[in-house]
């Protein structure tokens, strides 16, 4: 029986292992390098980096960011006043980048993705739903705001207010309110 420490390839350094971690330094010194080259140097004139936008996001128009600074609590539906609640459950949107949309229709949650595109122009995935079941006057007034969202094409925001149209009809009216934690 011959001793397993006394096999060449076992007692001299195999070259493919040598090579093997030569490659391995020089690539660990090369990313190295290559991340201390695009860290750039405190200064006290630095400003902090603007997060990214994607430009999909921004309406030729400009004024999208204003969607995304608030919750935006419904106060209308289809032509129909909705009545605000004052909790977490009443009928609201929030919009996140990249095209993430989250909110309440005044008794489920409600999740989905949108587009912006050039100018005014807003289309809305097909929206998801929990599906509590909800008392009236709050599932009619869900009905209408979940059917209303299905015909949006364009937006117009202000500070305070967002109205969502069909085209030239609105279909819903919001009014801002602070952004909740969840966003």
């Amino acid at each position: 029986m011959t001793d397993a420490l006394a096999h060449p390839a076992l007692t001299t350094p195999n070259r493919y292992s040598l090579m093997f971690t030569k490659t391995f330094l020089l690539g660990t010194a090369l990313l190295a390098a290559a991340c201390q080259a695009t860290i750039p140097a405190a200064s006290s004139t630095a400003q902090p980096a603007a997060s990214p936008t994607p430009a999909s996001a921004e309406p030729a128009g400009g004024g999208s960011e204003k969607l995304y600074a608030h919750r935006w609590a419904l106060t209308e539906a289809a032509g129909q006043p909705v009545a605000p609640t004052g909790d977490a459950r009443a009928a609201h949107l929030l919009f996140f980048l990249p095209g993430r949309l989250s909110g309440s229709t005044g008794c489920n949650r409600l999740n989905g993705t949108f587009e912006l595109t050039g100018g005014d122009q807003l289309k809305f995935s097909p929206l998801a739903t929990t599906r509590m079941m909800c008392p009236e006057p709050a599932a009619a007034a869900e009905t209408r705001f979940v059917q209303a969202l299905g015909t949006v094409k364009t937006y117009y925001v202000t500070d305070a207010a967002l109205e969502l149209r069909d085209g030239t009809v609105v279909v819903a009216r919001f009014r801002a309110t602070p952004a909740s934690p969840e966003k």
